[in-house]
């Protein structure tokens, strides 16, 4: 009697061995899943916020905004604005990735332009956009506010995305 309750012993633990194997490669494919995630955030610098100043109104950065999305073939979702210094403009890239650029007015022709494009911030897409936006404005930006220019009290953008675990990074 006592090899009859040995043998079935050693196959339920056989059973119970093999019937984990399909779950260890479920989790092995979502471990590797999280890991390539941990690497394009790590290759993206986190999730990044790029930011530039142009020496121009709210109102001309926003026209900008939409000029270069149409020349980066970034489909214009509309604009949100939240005050009168702030405003956001967003969009849709061809591969589905969201665009959010926020325009915060530091003087009547200073703006501060934030853009993130995608979960993590795309820096070469970002620098494209700088690029296209400095071209569409007729103006060159700058990563360091013009002196005499301090943000609004009513936009704290920039603290804000720090407490998410964002930076916020000059455009270079």
């Amino acid at each position: 009697m006592y090899t009859s309750l040995k043998r079935p012993g050693r196959y339920l633990l056989a059973l119970a061995l093999l019937s984990t194997l399909p779950l260890g490669g479920c989790v092995a494919l979502l471990g590797a899943g999280a890991g390539g995630g941990a690497v394009a955030y790590v290759e993206n610098g986190g999730v990044a916020n790029y930011y530039a100043y142009y020496p121009v109104s709210l109102s001309a950065a926003s026209r900008g905004t939409q000029a270069a999305f149409q020349q980066m073939n970034i489909r214009y979702n509309g604009m949100i604005q939240k005050s009168a210094n702030e405003a956001i403009v967003e969009g849709t890239t061809n591969r589905g990735q969201t665009a959010r650029v926020t325009l915060t007015s530091m003087a009547t022709d200073v703006t501060k332009v934030n853009i993130r494009i995608g979960t993590f911030g795309d820096r070469a897409e970002s620098l494209q956009f700088q690029h296209l936006l400095s071209q569409q404005l007729g103006a060159a930006a700058s990563a360091v506010a013009p002196s005499g220019t301090a943000p609004s009290p009513s936009t704290n953008t920039e603290n804000a995305n720090q407490s998410e675990g964002q930076q916020t990074i000059p455009l270079q």
